[in-house]
This record gives C-alpha cells, structure tokens and sequence, in this order.
C-alpha cells in the first residue's frame, strides 16, 4: 500500500513526525558545526591585538548563535513531536492492516457499516491519545478519508489473495525494510566510532607537538577534542547501535512469523496470525517510543 492508501491519521502522524524530525536533526546539525568551526578558526595564536579580537569575536558569534539554536530545539520540542507523530502513524498503520485483513473486531462476518464503524472509532481513540499533536497537524490531511478505497479493495479480497498480500506487501515489506535499517545504522555506526577515535588520537598527537614545542603558535587540541566530542553527540542522537540492535531483533521475530504462513488458514487462524503479526511489529515502535519517555 502507499501512503495516501492509509487512513487521513497516518497520513498526517506521518507528515508531522519527518517534517519534526528533519527539523530537530538540522538543528543540532548546526549546533555542532558552530562549536567546531569556533574551535578551528582559534587553532592560531595571532600575535596582533587586532588579529585576535577579530578570531575572538567571531568564535563568540558561533558559539552565540549555537546557543540560540539549543535554546530553540529545547523551547519547540521538535523531537518529542517526532517520537509522538511516528507512534501515531504506526499506530495507525497496524490497526489499517487488521483491518483489511478481515483480523480480530473486524472479521469479515461483521457487517461492512459495522466494522466501518468500530474502525473508525479506534482510530478516533488514537487520535485521542496523541491529542497533543492537534496543534502541529496540517488540517489538510485531516480532510482526507479515514476508510480508503483500496483499504475496502483489499477487504474484499479472498483469504487466499488476503493472506499472499499480507505477507507480500506486510511481513516481506517490513523484513526488507528492517534488515536494511539495521545494515545501514552497523555501517554508520562503525564509521562514526573511527571518526571519534581517529581524533581522539590526533588531540593525543597533539599534545605531545605541543608538549615538544610549547612556544608554537598552533594549538589543535581544542579542535580534535571538539570533533570528537561532536561525534559522540551524534552518535548518541542517531542511536545507530540501538537501532542496528532493535532492527535486527525486528527481522528475526518477522522471519519466523513468515516461516508460520506455510500452512493453508482458516478464516479464524488467519485473523489470529494477523493480529500476532501486527503486535509483533507495533512492539518494535512501542519499546521505541517508551525509551524515548525516559
């Protein structure tokens, strides 16, 4: 499914959580930068008064301005608005695909205006719990459908075409997504744990130049200890090693649910596999969210 096939909510949830997270990300992006461009243009010990009131009062700029913009991220709350508007989305993600999978409180012995209904209401209780985010969601999206017409195309499918879309476009889509993610977040972070490293000992090397020559006029120990410290922030932003951890335990527990498909559902057995799938994977984005709570 694509993601104007969702309900208007995830939509929405969606569009909140990347627009906060682009936000947040850049910001502290920039924070950084500042702190470490002030810390290379003071590398140089200028002999001339003039020289060194002018490195000082652009250094004080940067650091001005990288203070303004954690000043911001702390009075926006962009990251929390990421968190909540990625746990809405999910949210409603994994309540769509019970749905059109005919699963738990919306089998397909209900009547359609029936389970039309309590989908609707579950969605309005989501909504209710991620109340906060009213004032950050674009109306727009609102406006769009709760109940789509390919979420009642794919309702009314057979089981047998039910269950190899679920497992095609749902259990094999997220498979492919996670085991990506958590390559992707080894590599980075392997990357970024060099980076520190290497100037962590370059900050080392130059100490001891310093230590030899202590009358030089460079000093780059400011320089190699705020790239790294620098690095480390973004390692502890990122969460590459969390992440590379959760992704990887996402796709084994999904694996072993798409090695259960092989065998031929009844209705209710099938609506049961569903609605353990769906826990299994709104897990991931819960444990996600409640460590963020801490």
């Amino acid at each position: 499914m694509k993601n104007n096939d969702y309900p208007n909510y995830f939509i929405a949830g969606d569009a909140v959580s990347t627009q906060a997270q682009s936000k947040y990300i850049n910001f502290v992006k920039y924070d950084l930068l500042l702190m470490i461009f002030s810390a290379l243009i003071s590398i140089y010990n200028y002999q001339t008064e003039e020289s060194k009131t002018f490195i000082y009062v652009i250094s004080g700029i940067m650091l001005l301005f990288a203070m303004l913009i954690s000043i911001i991220l702390k009075a926006k709350k962009y990251e929390d608005t990421w968190y909540r508007g990625r746990a809405l989305a999910e949210s409603c993600k994994t309540l769509t695909w019970r749905f059109i999978m005919c699963s738990e409180f919306f089998e397909n012995n209900i009547p359609a205006e029936e389970s039309d209904k309590r989908f609707i209401k579950r969605i309005k209780e989501i909504n209710n719990e991620f109340a906060d985010l009213n004032e950050v969601i674009s109306a727009k999206k609102i406006n769009a459908p709760i109940i789509t017409e390919e979420m009642r195309k794919i309702r009314g499918l057979s089981l047998n075409e039910r269950k190899e879309y679920y497992l095609e476009n749902r259990i094999e889509n997220q498979i492919q997504w996670y085991s990506s993610k958590a390559d992707n977040n080894k590599s980075k972070y392997e990357n970024w744990f060099s980076l520190v490293i290497i100037c962590q000992f370059l900050a080392l090397i130059s100490i001891g130049y310093l230590i030899k020559y202590p009358m030089s006029d460079f000093n780059l120990v400011g320089l190699f200890s705020t790239v790294s410290a620098s690095g480390f922030s973004w390692l502890q932003l990122k969460k590459y090693q969390e992440n590379k951890e959760a992704y990887t335990t996402a796709t084994s527990e999904l694996n072993l649910i798409k090695a259960e498909a092989n065998k031929n559902f009844s209705d209710e057995e099938f609506s049961k596999y569903v609605l353990d799938s769906e826990n299994a994977m709104s897990r991931e984005h819960t444990m996600w969210l409640a460590q963020k709570r801490m």
